[in-house]
Order: C-alpha cells, then sequence, then structure tokens
C-alpha cells in the first residue's frame, strides 16, 4: 500500500496507448489551429495593403462644410517629375458649381500617405480664403473615396474665423 491507504493500480498498455493517441491529436489541433490563424493574420494583413489613390485629377466630390454642401473638382494633378513633386503631388481645381463663377483651388495631395492640403482663393484677389487640410480614403474596388479633416476659415466673409471639420466623397 502506498501513503494515505490508497493502492496504486498497476498500469496497463492499452489506457497508456490512448493516452498518447489523445496527446497526439492535441498537439496536432494545436498545431492545426497556429496554421489557421496564421493564415487568417497573412490575409487580413493582404487586405490592409489597400492604398490611397495614386491620382486625383479629373475628380469630382460632393464637399460638406461647416453647414454648406458644394462640388470640389480636382482638374489636374502634376506627376512626380514636377518640381517640389519628390513624395507629394500639386493639385489644381476649383469649388462651387455653375452658373456661378467657379473658385479656384491649389494644394497638394500625396499619393503615397493620402494626406491632402488645398487653398480655397479669394476671385478678385488672389488670398487665402480658407484652408483644408485632411486625409483620403484608401481604394476600394466600386466604392467612392471619402476625405475629412479640418477646414480653417481665415477671412470672415466666408463664416467665423476658427477651424471647422469638413468631409467629401467622391461622385463617380
Amino acid at each position: 500500500m502506498s501513503q494515505g491507504g490508497v493502492k496504486k493500480l498497476p498500469e496497463s498498455k492499452p489506457i497508456n496507448f490512448y493516452l498518447k493517441k489523445d496527446t497526439y491529436m492535441k498537439s496536432k489541433l494545436k498545431t492545426t489551429s497556429l496554421a489557421i490563424a496564421a493564415a487568417a493574420v497573412l490575409a487580413a494583413s493582404g487586405a490592409a495593403s489597400a492604398a490611397p489613390p495614386a491620382n486625383l485629377g479629373n475628380t469630382t466630390w460632393t464637399l460638406q462644410t461647416n453647414q454648406d454642401s458644394t462640388q470640389l473638382v480636382i482638374t489636374t494633378q502634376d506627376g512626380p517629375g514636377a518640381p517640389g513633386a519628390a513624395t507629394c503631388r500639386t493639385i489644381n481645381g476649383e469649388l462651387g458649381i455653375a452658373p456661378a463663377p467657379a473658385i479656384p483651388i491649389r494644394g497638394w495631395y500625396c499619393p503615397s500617405t493620402g494626406r491632402i492640403h488645398f487653398l480655397h482663393k479669394n476671385l478678385n484677389n488672389g488670398n487665402a480664403v480658407r484652408a483644408f487640410t485632411g486625409n483620403l480614403s484608401d481604394e476600394v474596388v466600386d466604392q467612392p473615396l471619402y476625405m475629412a479633416e479640418t477646414m480653417m476659415v481665415e477671412d470672415a466673409a466666408h463664416g467665423d474665423l476658427g477651424e471647422f471639420n469638413f468631409s467629401a466623397v467622391s461622385i463617380p
């Protein structure tokens, strides 16, 4: 008899076989689960490799600013050979809907990061009236593009001075 009055039974070969088989199956299940988890992580990181659009030239947007809605058209985007365009590209366009005169905008866009900045200029004197700084969404097939962040009003003729949010969605 062993300590405490409990008799130890002799080991049986069939029980040992099933214990070893159970341990082996658990090990294989664990390995398979880890492989599936790793594949899921790789698949997710592949989906995360989406990027902002390379070019915003000839895009039209519905722009929402501080309770106003208007149209933003980015007519051109310079290429990588332009001065100062090692990373970001110059953009040009206009705000507004015809028949009113279009308001020129000029700024830059960084395709690698999706960062955008442009100025709304006064038609008469060319002074900056509002400054827009934001980020673009990544391109997703069959989905519109989005941009949003901060608009700074520099001229009280266009609203209260200060920072406000803005957002825009591309029009196909």
